[in-house]
């Protein structure tokens, strides 16, 4: 009995043995991979911790500094499109002119010195310390500029039209620009504006020569739009070519001239595609200028008979709905019924 006993204590013995070096054999073996994987969330805490830092640290540094706008500007988005580049120094470009710009059309509302106080303010906040200084350099200039300017004094009296008043002004005006910038920094601040003063000027000077007839006036002003930077060219065109068309086909209307002048203007100011569309408007502009015609005369028939105001409406509904198709060309007619009835009238 004793040595059966003695051998269940030995077998539980050794159970319990086995039990306790199991355990520490999956101790060692799993506890390195717990200590990596403890250390690497150490490490991403860590590093998390020093990313949150920096984003503090940046919102700290623009927090509260950009400067209370104008009540006129708040709400706006602020045009201050300046550039830098990968050292932070300041890219010189017209952006610099329109943050100046825009700060100062709040002038009055504001006080110069508190725009100005204003400008520096936000080049501090948003620009690389490099790049608001030779800003905040550039700023100090146009003001001066700015005041020269409104002392400037044309040397001549001039009307409006005469291109070579405003030339000497345009010149005027470069020479005080020559005061305060430099070459590179007058044509990134006012290149844009002094390339189009220049083409009004010389659209003048095209118009007020008599000896060019309507499509040699419009090959000159293609070939002056042509001149303009690729900038410019693009925009200027679009609003001049409406403008010079009403402009060149009036002259050619008051001359009477014909289909074919008209025809060559177009293709000198607009190419050959535009002066094709144009004549196909014109077709369809007459076309539609005789149906309304012809409406307009079967309604003024309605109007005369002696059928009472409501069969009256009934004949000129029926009518105008079955001479005009679509829902445009319906109100359309309507409005040439408008201004048909005040003709009368007056």
């Amino acid at each position: 009995m004793k040595i059966k006993l003695l051998n269940n204590r030995i077998i539980f013995l050794g159970l319990m043995v086995c039990l306790l070096l199991s355990l520490v054999l999956i101790y060692f073996i799993f506890k390195p991979e717990a200590q990596k994987h403890e250390k690497d969330l150490n490490q991403q805490n860590q590093l998390s911790s020093e990313n949150n830092n920096i984003q503090k640290i940046d919102d700290t540094n623009h927090q509260g500094k950009i400067p209370n706008l104008a009540p006129s500007l708040q709400g706006t988005e602020i045009d201050c499109p300046i550039q830098v580049d990968a050292n932070g120094k300041l890219i010189l470009t017209v952006g610099i002119r329109s943050c100046f710009d825009y700060f100062f059309s709040s002038l009055g509302e504001k006080t110069e010195t508190e725009l100005i106080s204003d400008i520096r303010q936000y080049l501090k906040v948003t620009l690389p310390e490099s790049a608001s200084s030779y800003a905040s350099y550039l700023l100090d200039q146009y003001v001066a500029y700015t005041h020269a300017l409104k002392n400037l004094k044309p040397t001549s009296s001039f009307t409006t039209g005469d291109a070579e008043g405003f030339q000497k002004v345009l010149d005027q005006m470069y020479k005080v620009q020559q005061q305060f910038f430099n070459s590179a920094e007058i044509n990134a601040l006012f290149g844009n504006e002094r390339n189009l003063n220049q083409f009004n000027i010389d659209q003048m000077r095209i118009h007020a020569n008599k000896s060019l007839n309507a499509q040699q006036k419009a090959t000159e002003l293609a070939n002056l739009i042509d001149q303009l930077p690729s900038t410019l060219a693009d925009g200027v065109r679009v609003s001049m070519q409406f403008a010079e068309l009403q402009q060149l086909t009036k002259e050619i209307e008051e001359k009477g001239g014909s289909a074919q002048e008209l025809r060559n203007m177009r293709e000198s100011l607009l190419g050959a595609e535009a002066a094709d569309r144009l004549e196909k408007v014109d077709q369809e502009e007459a076309g539609w200028q005789k149906q309304v015609n012809s409406y307009l005369s079967e309604r003024e028939q309605i109007l005369k008979s002696n059928a009472s105001d409501s069969n009256k409406q009934q004949s000129i509904e029926q009518l105008r709905n079955s001479t005009f198709a679509t829902k445009e060309d319906l109100l359309r007619a309507q409005s040439y019924e408008i201004m048909n009835d005040q003709k009368k009238l007056n």
